[in-house]
Parts: C-alpha cells; structure tokens; sequence
C-alpha cells in the first residue's frame, strides 16, 4: 500500500516544513467542518490555509491524500483521548468508568459533527493502514481498564472483549450521527448500557 496515490508526495523534515504541512492540515479541517465533503478542495485548503496550492502540493497530491492524513491525525487523537481517560479513572466503578467513555465516544462524534462525520465517511473509502497503530492503543487502553475490574465481568468472554466494546460504542454513535447532527438526549446512557450489558449479563 506504500504507493498509493493519496499518500504524502514527501515528509516534513524541517521546522519550517512541518509549520506548512500543520497549517495545510489545519486548513483542511476547517474546511471540513465548515464546508463538508461537498466543499473539500484543495484550492480552498489552501486558501484556508494561508498558502499557494503549489506548497500544498509539494505534500499532498490531492485532497485524498488530505483526508487520509487526517484521519491519522483524529484517530491518534482518540486513542490519546482514550488512554488519558482511562488512566483517570483508577479506584471508578466499572459502570462509572463505562459511562465516562460513553460520554467521550459522543463528545468525539459530536465535538465537531460535520467533520466527523465526513471523516467517519472517507475512513471508510480510503485504505489508511496508519490506523491500525491507533486503534492497537484503544484496545490495549480498554483491556487494562477490563482488567482492573476482571471479577465483575461475564464468564467466557471472547479474547476479543475490548475490539468488541470499541466497535460497539463505535457502531451506536455513528448510527445516531447519521439520523441527526445532534446527539440524542439518551444516546450516552443507551451506548453505556450495551457494553455494561455486553460484558457482565451471562450468556
């Protein structure tokens, strides 16, 4: 997958070429979130950049390669988010602990709705190999959070609990972000009762 046509034409190496490809980033997210899909070009990155489309092309070959980076760029974030949150909530119930991440997967989804959804909707497009990295990091954070609480869950389930969770919590919000720009007022409670629900009701 190394070639692909929307990976990074060269990487930043200095100072100064890392301020331009964070201002081109930084512009495409704006756009992104102010304009959508329908308005994402790299002529208006540029512009909202503060750059000529010629310097966003040294990096970027085309606003493919724009999202796919940015996608890097969220899901980094996320996982950030996730182990920050995680390791905050040592000495938490388990039912404590599963509502604070069910209010960070909808205040990740919703923070900035149009842009996430338009990068929920281009991950799904675009081969990004990059991240698989993050999301190692969410399972790895969420595995250590099941572990601290390994009495209170169901017997005999899969290796794959914490993918499961993720994907879970993943899978509700995104739903609810598709019918609507706005949250539901029970979406935190209901994503929160499916993995409560998930990891200690016997089957």
């Amino acid at each position: 997958m190394a070639n692909l046509s929307f990976d990074p034409r060269k990487k930043p190496r200095q100072a100064r070429s890392e301020a331009t490809v964070a201002a081109i980033l930084g512009g495409a997210t704006r756009v992104l979130a102010s304009h959508g899909l329908e308005g994402f070009n790299t002529n208006r990155v540029a512009e909202a950049a503060g750059v000529s489309v010629g310097s966003l092309y040294q990096y970027f070959p085309n606003k493919d390669a724009l999202a796919a980076a940015l996608i890097v760029r969220s899901q980094a974030a996320l996982a950030d988010g996730l182990e920050g949150s995680i390791a905050a909530l040592v000495g938490r119930t388990l039912v404590e602990s599963i509502r604070q991440l069910a209010i960070l997967a909808v205040a990740q989804q919703y923070g900035e709705a149009r842009l996430a959804a338009a990068l929920d909707y281009e991950e799904r497009r675009l081969p990004v190999p990059e991240i698989a990295a993050a999301r190692s990091r969410m399972i790895t954070a969420v595995e250590q959070l099941l572990a601290r609480h390994s009495s209170e869950l169901a017997p005999g389930l899969s290796a794959s609990r914490a993918s499961d969770c993720l994907t879970l919590a993943q899978a509700l919000v995104e739903a609810d972000a598709w019918a609507d720009r706005s949250p539901s007022r029970d979406l935190t409670e209901r994503v929160a009762r499916a993995l409560i629900g998930y990891l200690t009701v016997p089957v």
